[in-house]
């Protein structure tokens, strides 16, 4: 409900606030919790009962008879420049909105999966190969090598399927990711509402995401000092570690991504899709934190100094942090200029 009543604010902020259009709100107001009460009852979601109420009472001029406002509503000027902007593409629905807003719900984890094991994915190779050297392994160098490229193998193909795969489900939404519509005010003050519904949420799980990129570049460090007579073999273990903070730190943070990126879609239209600059944080991690590791064993193995190549580490988790921490302030700062 929280939801729906940010949205019925938004919508009247654009008239005056005379007493007709008070009363008329509250009206309204109370015909939509009705309806959103009866959706819930019958076994909607809460995402789907609010998609259903704003496509039955999200559009004011065709309420405005009913309610009796029609004198005190004007037609939305935003909405015409649009048109006039854009005539040769449909104007997009709230029912398309609502639809695209709950497949990005449901598919984001499976964006952040695929993302995590890219990530994620060289830490048994390097852990293996590092261990192989101990006096006393069970396997040897390239016997770890090779289980480690083998699971290599298989976590990038799985985090490769899961991307596609969940590409190919908004697919049917391609006129959204590409910016073929005419923007809709109702349909923006709903998803700008959703977005801010699902704010805190985001902006905890991302300073967690944050926290964890930082704190990344600590195993590497504290087992090259931990264990200095034998850093060439503890030393993949720390960057293991790191490889998998790093996974959680995007597995956390994506998912909750969905709405912020709803919102910029739906108000981006002629442009392609940007997920406000926080799906760039995913796309850098997939090649940044692999590229690091494999600057880190050339360094170590060609160089024979794993001594010195720790401190890529340390470099590489705040250079990253303020990376992602740059990323999210300019997107927030954008978004409070629109």
């Amino acid at each position: 409900m929280n939801v729906i009543s940010a949205y019925l604010d938004t919508m009247f902020t654009a008239y005056p606030a005379s007493p007709r259009l008070r009363e008329a709100k509250a009206e309204l107001h109370g015909m939509m919790e009705d309806a959103y009460n009866g959706y819930i009852e019958s076994g909607l979601s809460e995402n789907e009962a609010v998609g259903r109420v704003i496509t039955e009472f999200g559009n004011l001029d065709e309420l405005a008879p009913v309610l009796g406002i029609t004198t005190e509503i004007a037609p939305v000027a935003s909405e015409t420049a649009d048109a006039a902007a854009h005539p040769h593409v449909s104007p997009i629905t709230q029912q398309e909105a609502t639809l695209y807003a709950a497949e990005r719900q449901r598919t984001e984890p499976q964006l952040a999966q695929g993302v995590a094991l890219l990530v994620a994915s060289p830490a048994t190779l390097v852990m293996l190969s590092s261990l192989g050297t101990a006096p006393r392994a069970p396997f040897t160098t390239n016997t770890g090598s090779l289980i480690g490229l083998i699971v290599l193998l298989v976590m990038a193909l799985a985090g490769i399927l899961l991307i596609v795969k969940r590409s190919q489900q908004l697919a049917p939404f391609s006129n959204i990711t590409s910016g073929a519509f005419r923007r809709s005010p109702g349909v923006e003050l709903w998803a700008r509402s959703l977005a801010e519904a699902e704010a805190p949420q985001r902006s905890r799980r991302l300073q967690i995401a944050i926290a964890l990129f930082v704190l990344a570049a600590l195993p590497p460090i504290v087992f090259s000092l931990a264990f200095t007579d034998q850093s060439n073999v503890f030393s993949g273990v720390g960057v293991a570690l790191t490889l998998v903070m790093v996974a959680a730190g995007l597995l956390i943070f994506l998912p909750s991504n969905w709405a912020a990126a709803t919102l910029e879609a739906l108000t981006k239209s002629g442009t392609t899709e940007e997920d406000d600059g926080t799906g760039i944080i995913g796309v850098i991690a997939a090649i940044y934190w692999p590229l690091l590791t494999t600057i880190f064993l050339a360094w170590g193995l060609i160089g024979d100094a794993w001594d010195q190549a720790w401190i890529i580490w340390p470099i590489g988790g705040v250079l990253f942090g303020a990376i992602a921490g740059g990323i999210g302030a300019f997107a927030a700062y954008r978004k409070s200029r629109d």
